[in-house]
């Protein structure tokens, strides 16, 4: 308890609203679903993804025993993407730094001021690139459920937030896993989809406009270019976040830490950035830089038609 209680205090000196610490069992229950999801597109979309490794944690860090998992909200209230006259829409975690370079050193501060009490503790920060189904990892450690637009919902909190893991080679006492959802008979997220990607709880990627915005440069199929000309998501899309009723009053970022709307949020459509190193320097230190200025273009082209 001594040592679950340090991760605690120091990961919400970190920021982190929401904490919870769960097993490291594999999700055995979670196999056949996603190679059901691989068959169905994901596979040929996301190549790098193995069911078996995404189902056990060891795969991560072997002898793995303890995940703790902290939830960091991200979006703000003024932050709203397409509200700048003539400005079309990019995701809300587009809007401050690349995420990964703010949590990955908040979590490793964590385990290193565990490590100075325990040195042989061994842990793996994991922030959305280590094969790791964070979402089932979350509700194991009672943070939420996944929602029917497949997103973790924390309660109240809401569901703009970042995941951040920390793996443990410890076993610490695990809290108590949330079962089932509370979507009821709730569907706005799936009414509201611009292409139709979503189901009860079920995400097709090769219909989600985020896959084909961010994700990869494969050519959309038909449904996805319209919902890009009608919508004006040219990166990424928080369609079903936004009509959520749990993001009603959710926790929001911190503005001093997420900064401001860069240009890319603000411009009008035709003056934004064509050329490639207004690209570079628009996108520096941020998670859009793992778009290629080509893709840019080509979603520019989708959503003006």
């Amino acid at each position: 308890m001594a040592l679950k209680n340090l991760l605690l205090a120091e990961a919400r000196a970190e920021g982190f609203e929401r904490i919870g610490f769960a097993s490291c069992e594999p999700f055995l229950a979670e196999e056949e679903r996603l190679r059901s999801w691989l068959d169905e597109g994901g596979q040929a979309l996301f190549p790098y993804l193995s069911a078996e490794a995404l189902v056990d944690p060891q795969a991560v860090l072997p002898g793995a025993r303890t995940a703790m998992v902290g939830f960091f909200p991200y979006a703000r209230p003024d932050a709203v993407p397409g509200a700048a006259p003539g400005s079309l829409r990019l995701s809300r975690y587009l809007w401050g730094p690349d995420y990964h370079m703010i949590l990955k050193p908040r979590l490793a501060r964590v385990l290193a001021k565990a490590q100075e009490v325990h040195p042989e503790l061994q842990g793996r920060v994991c922030v959305d690139t280590a094969p790791l189904l964070e979402r089932q990892m979350a509700a194991r450690a009672g943070l939420g459920w996944q929602g029917r637009h497949t997103l973790l919902i924390a309660g109240k909190a809401g569901s703009w937030g970042f995941l951040g893991t920390l793996l443990l080679d410890v076993e610490l006492e695990a809290d108590p896993p949330f079962l089932g959802h509370r979507c009821g008979t709730c569907r706005a997220c799936i009414e509201a989809c611009p292409s139709g990607a979503l189901s009860d709880f079920h995400l097709d990627p090769a219909r989600c406009l985020t896959t084909y915005t961010v994700e990869t440069e494969a050519q959309p199929p038909l449904a996805v270019l319209e919902a890009m000309a009608r919508s004006h998501w040219v990166e990424g899309c928080d369609t079903c976040q936004e009509v959520c009723p749990w993001n009603r009053d959710p926790l929001w970022g911190d503005e001093g830490l997420w900064g401001g709307a860069s240009t890319l949020h603000t411009l009008s459509a035709e003056a934004l950035p064509r050329g490639g190193s207004q690209w570079k320097k628009y996108t520096r230190r941020t998670a859009l830089r793992r778009v290629r200025h080509r893709h840019w273009l080509e979603n520019l082209r989708r959503c003006l038609g």
